[in-house]
């Protein structure tokens, strides 16, 4: 299942012909060595391609790539991106802070503050491309294929784990039958994976694409991200990629659901 995810977040979006069992052979055969008929699909201005270079890292609050272009042509590239279907819009749930009253004054701090939308990729083959092959365009360019595979594996994992958590979503969704889509949350100071309200009640999660067993430390670290949103939780869920410690197996509580890579059949469904 594991193999099955990796080829989905590269190639949604990109037909391949040919069957491979290894998503970087499939990534080295069908993207690298094929870079300049796939580059015509990418004739964007300079603009566009420098702000979805930036959106395909992990920073996808849609202002971000004011500090890299002009406010202009940052909100010009973003309007035009969004409206050729290349990104969509991720509506941010945080609430603007509000005077309890007509008589009393929020801190200038408060006043000021700005609630972030982020944006996302439509498909997983263009942040794909602008998180790996158009910065190193030059590198394929001079042939050096290996080189640019080999940064490819260093950094996969972290590129992965934004799709990962978009399916892990899916998977929760379609497990408890829920109406609505799962979405995450986040604010200045942090975020979390998964956040989910129905009648009065919250669920909360992460989601952890990592080489290694999560333990119950990431318990710890949950609940202190709900007490700063002052939240206590009616469900706690965690995703893993590769499995739970024992200490976190045996705790056995109806508050707290685990889901691992073999949860993802429920996709296939």
């Amino acid at each position: 299942m594991d193999e099955l995810i990796k080829f989905y977040l590269v190639f949604d979006g990109l037909d391949i012909k040919n069957n491979y069992d290894d998503v970087f052979i499939a990534i080295k055969d069908e993207i690298l060595l094929n870079h300049n008929k796939l580059r015509l699909k990418f004739k964007f201005d300079k603009y566009s391609k420098l702000a979805l270079s930036k959106f395909a890292k992990n920073d996808r609050k849609k202002f971000s790539i004011n500090k890299v272009m002009s406010r202009f042509k940052a909100q010009k590239s973003v309007n035009w991106l969004l409206n050729e279907g290349i990104l969509e819009l991720e509506k941010s749930r945080e609430k603007k802070p509000t005077p309890q009253n007509k008589k009393e004054k929020l801190p200038k701090y408060l006043r000021r503050y700005t609630i972030h939308d982020k944006v996302k990729f439509k498909n997983h083959f263009d942040r794909f491309w602008f998180r790996f092959i158009e910065p190193n365009l030059t590198l394929l360019d001079n042939n050096k294929i290996e080189q640019v595979l080999e940064i490819i594996k260093l950094d996969f994992e972290n590129y992965a784990s934004l799709g990962f958590e978009a399916l892990s979503g899916l998977v929760l969704k379609k497990y408890l039958n829920l109406e609505k889509d799962v979405y995450s949350f986040w604010t200045k100071d942090l975020e979390i994976d998964i956040f989910y309200e129905f009648d009065d009640k919250v669920m909360i999660g992460e989601v952890k694409y990592k080489d290694r067993k999560v333990c119950k430390s990431l318990l710890n670290s949950i609940s202190l991200k709900c007490e700063k949103l002052n939240i206590t939780p009616d469900k706690i869920i965690i995703f893993s990629k590769s499995g739970f410690s024992k200490e976190l197996l045996n705790i056995k509580s109806e508050k707290l659901l685990l889901f691992d890579m073999d949860d993802f059949t429920i996709l296939l469904e």
